[in-house]
């Protein structure tokens, strides 16, 4: 019995260690391709959330520093392109990670919607 509890108390820190080791690595992969991000950044294509549209700057305006209140830190932009103003928010690599966060920001803004990214 003290073999076997032994036995399993050194596989569990096996897997505990390749655990470890495992999450380094991913980390580091994660670095690198960040790293790569910030130096393409102008080559990466993101999805949006769109909150508004229209012609009034104004309101544009103040959709995204309402949206800034309720998610500090997140990425909003205004932009012009005619013949309305529109409040984008977010970086989303991939259509999953705007999913995401799409549900998060219907919960205030039930007309968002994603963008896909420009070509």
């Amino acid at each position: 019995m003290v073999l076997f509890s032994g036995l399993h108390m050194f596989a569990q820190e096996q897997k505990d260690e390749n655990r470890f080791i495992a999450t380094q690595k991913v980390n580091k992969l994660l670095e690198k391709r960040s790293d790569c991000a910030v130096k393409n950044k102008t080559s990466i294509k993101f999805y949006h959330i769109q909150l508004y549209n229209g012609q009034n700057i104004d309101k544009a305006r103040a959709v995204k520093s309402k949206f800034l209140e309720n998610f500090p830190g997140t990425y909003a932009i205004v932009e012009w392109e005619s013949p309305e103003f529109k409040v984008w928010v977010g970086e989303y690599e991939n259509k999953l990670s705007a999913d995401q966060a799409l549900l998060k920001i219907r919960k205030i803004y039930p007309n968002a919607f994603i963008v896909n990214p420009k070509d």
